[in-house]
Order: structure tokens, then sequence, then C-alpha cells
């Protein structure tokens, strides 16, 4: 019997696929890039299954105010290095910055040793096409 998958986060954002050291991650990333989806981010979620999150393109900082649960977040680099890690951001009254980065991904606390992602690690991401209507 097959169970039903659970509502990906952010269904209307575009998707990355992401791969570290050159392997793939079995993660279900949203691309925050344009102006309102970069501000939104993932307040008023509800909270994402490990290995779903959001990738926000660009940005160097991140807060916590209005979040419902904690996040763990990677300062990246423009050519994808992880240049910090957040492990756990509480809600409301976390904040994260790192100078240098060019994105930051959000996801559970947890994750980032759950995939193996360490500082100095490169995590490179690539939008994945649009799924074919029918």
């Amino acid at each position: 019997m097959n169970l039903p998958r659970p509502n990906p986060l952010l269904p209307h954002l575009p998707r990355v696929r992401l791969t570290l050291e050159g392997e793939p991650l079995e993660a279900d990333i949203a691309l925050a890039a344009g102006v309102f989806s970069r501000l939104r981010g993932l307040i008023l979620t509800a909270r994402p299954a490990m290995g779903s999150g959001l990738l926000i393109v660009p940005c160097n900082s991140i807060h916590m105010i209005g979040m419902r649960y904690p996040l763990e977040a990677l300062s990246l680099s423009k050519d994808g290095r992880v240049l910090k890690i957040s492990r756990l951001l509480p809600p409301w009254l976390g904040l994260s910055g790192c100078l240098g980065a060019r994105a930051v991904l959000e996801w559970l606390p947890g994750s980032a040793a759950h995939f193996g992602v360490r500082v100095g690690h490169r995590l490179h991401w690539a939008r994945t096409p649009a799924p074919e209507l029918r």
C-alpha cells in the first residue's frame, strides 16, 4: 500500500536540486528568489518534513520573527561554500547573518548533520524544470 506523500513546502515556488560535494541530496528545496518570496520566507508555514527547506537567494542574513518552529540555517558563498551553520535558531528570537554569504538555506535543525554537511563543504544548487501540465 502506498502512503500519501506529504504536501510539499511552499508548492507555488520553484524547486532546486542540491548536490553536496558532487553527490545529490534527497531533499525537497523551494527557491525564494523574488522580492516577496524572500521577504515571506517560511513565516506562517507548517513545520517542514526532514529534508525540506527553503533556499533564499540573494540573502546574507535571516530573522525568526513570526516563525512557529526553530530552524537551522546554512550561509552559502557565491560558489556554494558553506560559510556558517546556525544550528538552532529559536522562533521569534533567532537571528543569523554572515558577511560574504550570497544565499541562505533554511531547514529543520539537525538537517546538516543528517546530510553530512559541514562548514567548508560545497553545496551546489540548480533549478529543476517545471513539471509538465496535463
